[in-house]
């Protein structure tokens, strides 16, 4: 990494106000965090702008080296997946349908009993219930 690329980024680190101390060897950023958990919120921001300023077909790769945490700057095609997007299914109408069709009544789990199935003294208590409102 050229040093004006190296100067931006160690700039850009000092800007944040995140970090505690900062150094930079053979292109991998070294940094002690003010908070040390916020390691990810760090990583999004470095991320975005290494992509941003200096090399949108790039990646950052981040590290816990001890107390600090090391940066690497690379091809996106050797990023870690981190941020990958996420994919999502679709759901239709058909897929609904399917799910209600496979469902078996008579193959509940004992832990889910039908809700069509009310114990008797959960009736009894309704029974009660209803006579206490009318007055019996």
């Amino acid at each position: 990494m050229d040093t004006s690329n190296t100067k931006k980024i160690l700039d850009f680190t000092k800007l944040t106000g995140l970090t505690e101390r900062i150094t930079m060897s053979h292109g991998t950023l070294y940094v002690t965090l003010l908070q040390p958990e916020r390691c990810d919120f760090f990583h999004g921001i470095i991320r975005t702008f290494y992509k941003d300023n200096i090399n949108t077909d790039g990646g950052v790769n981040m590290y816990a080296v001890g107390d600090e945490f090391a940066f690497d700057f690379v091809p996106q095609d050797r990023e870690a997946p981190v941020f990958a997007e996420e994919e999502k299914g679709v759901w239709s109408e058909f897929a609904e349908e399917e799910m209600f069709n496979n469902m078996d009544d008579e193959d509940e789990s004992p832990a889910f009993p039908s809700y069509y199935d009310l114990p008797e003294d959960v009736d009894t208590m309704l029974d009660l219930e209803a006579d206490a409102k009318e007055g019996r």
